[in-house]
């Protein structure tokens, strides 16, 4: 009996194993599908993807050097070809193809909500004619409108700008959750941090770790990967507090996301409770299960501003 029951932790393990990679094979479809019908990537975090990138790689050689578990070695080399796709997707559509040209194009870039206040400045910056004025020649008319066609629209565009840097200030209840925020992220890493090493290193434990087993190099790799995991999501959640807005973002993504960290977590922890063993792991279980606090945040901004999205052009 407790033979089949190692038999079925193992099966379980590997079949959340394999069902974490499976979200994690979909789990950028929707954000290329979102990027690329959007045509723009104004909403992703570059300092976010690059974190991810540079964890990817921290985790391939920790995986590597400490021969560690299929389905983590897996994962890693799948995370870095996907990321440095959405990476590569990314800059295309930021600094290639949506480049401005004209200052119709910088219009079309503005959200619709600033034009609102353009108009209201415009108009208190327009002065009306005397009707004096009707005695000049037809000429002079005619030249007075195309100067004025000329002038006006960068006087509109110098305001849009303007009134864009304003809406760049979040609002005092977000800056409060923001700050809410970034105390919990502290707090949460303390208490992990502290919790794992009552856990690992209890001087009154039965079982001791054997540390024979503890590889420097792959597991400086392996915790270096896990910083960087858990925090890539803080320039994304920062970015989204100051536009209030999540425009750019799949949900799908981070749903996905999500749930394959959870299964990977699990498919460890059913593997074996063994402590050398899961030392030896734990950077890479931090790696998944730390980023579930920020994807729940990223949730949490997904229903605050369900109302703050912006239509992709401007219509004239």
């Amino acid at each position: 009996m407790e033979v089949q029951g190692m038999a079925s932790h193992e099966l379980l393990a590997s079949l959340l194993g394999y069902t974490s990679i499976v979200c994690w094979i979909v789990v950028f479809t929707p954000q290329y599908y979102k990027n690329y019908s959007d045509k723009n990537t104004d909403g992703v975090s570059l300092p976010f993807l690059l974190c991810w990138i540079l964890g990817d790689v921290c985790s391939v050689l920790g995986a590597v050097l400490g021969n560690l578990m299929k389905t983590v070695l897996l994962l890693a080399l799948y995370y870095l070809c996907a990321d440095s796709f959405l990476m590569g997707q990314v800059l295309y559509y930021q600094y290639i193809y949506n480049t401005p040209q004209t200052m119709y194009d910088l219009l079309l870039r503005i959200k619709p909500s600033t034009i609102i206040k353009q108009d209201e400045m415009t108009y208190n910056t327009i002065t009306i004619s005397s009707p004096s004025s009707s005695s000049s020649s037809s000429n002079n008319q005619s030249n007075d409108n195309i100067n004025d066609k000329e002038t006006l629209p960068l006087l509109a565009s110098a305001n849009i700008i303007h009134a864009e840097k304003q809406d760049n200030y979040p609002s005092e209840r977000t800056q409060r959750i923001a700050r809410l925020f970034i105390v919990c992220s502290i707090l949460l890493w303390i208490f992990l941090l502290l919790g794992s090493a009552c856990y690992f290193f209890w001087p009154w434990a039965k079982v001791k770790v054997d540390l024979e087993q503890w590889h420097f190099v792959s597991q400086t790799c392996g915790w270096a990967s896990a910083f960087l995991y858990c925090v890539s999501r803080i320039p994304q959640i920062m970015k989204n507090f100051r536009s209030e807005s999540v425009d750019g973002l799949s949900l799908t993504m981070f749903v996905f996301s999500l749930a394959g960290n959870l299964t990977y977590c699990i498919s460890i922890l059913l593997k074996s409770t063994d402590r050398t063993f899961l030392l030896i792991n734990f950077p890479w279980l931090l790696g998944s299960g730390g980023t579930l606090f920020f994807d729940l945040m990223i949730f949490f901004q997904f229903y605050t501003y369900r109302h703050h999205s912006k239509s992709s052009t401007l219509e004239l």
